[in-house]
């Protein structure tokens, strides 16, 4: 097994719980629950960024009255 670096580790487990948390959101019938998934996305994406040392986007925001 090859060494990644906690830098991947971290990026790779950030990257996990965001699709878990948006599939989550997509299954989700209640707009109240859709909404705090959707700051879970936004809270891990800016923590993804920061980790990456870049950043893209000032916040994440997915459309959740569709």
């Amino acid at each position: 097994m090859r060494n990644k670096s906690t830098q991947q580790q971290v990026n790779e487990y950030l990257d996990a719980r965001l699709r878990q948390l948006t599939e989550d959101m997509g299954r989700s019938t209640q707009e109240h629950d859709r909404k705090w998934y959707n700051r879970l996305i936004q809270e891990l994406d800016w923590a993804r960024q920061l980790n990456k040392g870049k950043f893209t986007e000032d916040c994440y925001m997915e459309d959740t009255n569709g």
